[in-house]
C-alpha cells in the first residue's frame, strides 16, 4: 500500500493525517513507539505489507499472510485517566466491526481484543501504553485485519473471503482509518457509546465460557461485558462475579 493513496479521500479530524507505509518490519506497533520517541504526532498510522514478529495479546504469536492483510499501528496521544485506558482497545475492536459492516460482512467482538465472524477470526488489536510521571505519554493501538487472504493454521477468515471477492486493501486501510479517527474522537466524551456498543457487538453474552483467571479456572454464563470492569459470569454454582478484563488470562466459549 501507498501512503499517499491511503490518504486520499480521508475524511478525518486527527487520526491519519500523518500515514506511513513500509515493505516489511519486526511488528508496526515497535515502529510506533520508536516514532513516538522521535516526536511523531498523534494520530500517526504505520502500515506494513508484512511483519516477522507480529504479536498479540500476552505475547502471543500474530501471523499474516504478507499483502493480504490490512497490519498497522496507530500512536495516540489522547487526554485520558488512566482507568479509560481499556477504552483503546475497545475502540480499536469497534473501528474493525465497523469496517466489516462498511462490505457487508456482520462481526461480533470477542472478548477482549479479536473479531470474529462466526467461529473465525477476522482481527486482533493490541494496545500498548507508555506512563509518564503515572499518566499515559502515549498508547500504541495495533490492529491486524485479515483482507484477502488468512492464516491457514488457525480458524481464520478474511473479509474478502466472506464478501466472495478480493477486495481493494487501500480502501480497506482508508475505512480503518476513519473509523479509529471516529472512535478516538469520542474518548473524552460519556462512556456509554462505548459500552452499548461494546455489550451490543459482543459474541458472548449469554454464552457459557471457561475463563483462566489469575491461575484459576471458573465456567459460568456471560451477563453482561462491559468496556471498562470486565466480564460479568453467573458461575456454575450459581454466584455472580465479576472479572476484569487486566486479569483474564484465556476465555473460551464451552
Amino acid at each position: 500500500m501507498i501512503a499517499d493513496e491511503i490518504r486520499e479521500g480521508l475524511d478525518v479530524q486527527s487520526v491519519g493525517r500523518n500515514v506511513i507505509c513500509v515493505d516489511r518490519c519486526a511488528s508496526t506497533n515497535d515502529l510506533a513507539r520508536e516514532a513516538a520517541g522521535e516526536g511523531a504526532p498523534h494520530g500517526t498510522v504505520i502500515f506494513a505489507e508484512e511483519q516477522t514478529s507480529g504479536r498479540g495479546r500476552r505475547g502471543r504469536e500474530w501471523v499474516a499472510s504478507p499483502g493480504a492483510a490490512i497490519l498497522c499501528s496507530f500512536l495516540l496521544r489522547p487526554t485520558l485517566p488512566v482507568e479509560r485506558i481499556p477504552l483503546i482497545t475497545v475502540l480499536g475492536a469497534l473501528a474493525v466491526t465497523d469496517v466489516a459492516e462498511q462490505f457487508g460482512v456482520s462481526s461480533r467482538v470477542r472478548f477482549p481484543n479479536d473479531v470474529y465472524v462466526g467461529g473465525l477470526k477476522l482481527a486482533g488489536i493490541l494496545a500498548e501504553s507508555r506512563f509518564r510521571s503515572g499518566r499515559p505519554d502515549y498508547i500504541v493501538l495495533g490492529v491486524g485485519l485479515n483482507v484477502n487472504g488468512h492464516p491457514s493454521l488457525h480458524p481464520a477468515t478474511s473479509l474478502g473471503r466472506e464478501c466472495g471477492r478480493k477486495l481493494d486493501r487501500t480502501e480497506a486501510a482508508r475505512s480503518l482509518v476513519e473509523a479509529v479517527d471516529l472512535w478516538t474522537s469520542r474518548l473524552e466524551g460519556p462512556v456509554d457509546p462505548f459500552r452499548e456498543a461494546w455489550r451490543d457487538r459482543s459474541d458472548l453474552v449469554g454464552c457459557s465460557v471457561r475463563i483462566l483467571h489469575e491461575g484459576h479456572e471458573s465456567r459460568g454464563r456471560v451477563l453482561d461485558v462491559h468496556c471498562l470492569e470486565g466480564v460479568r459470569l453467573r458461575l456454575e454454582g450459581g454466584e455472580e462475579r465479576l472479572f476484569r478484563g487486566e486479569h483474564i488470562e484465556k476465555l473460551e466459549k464451552t
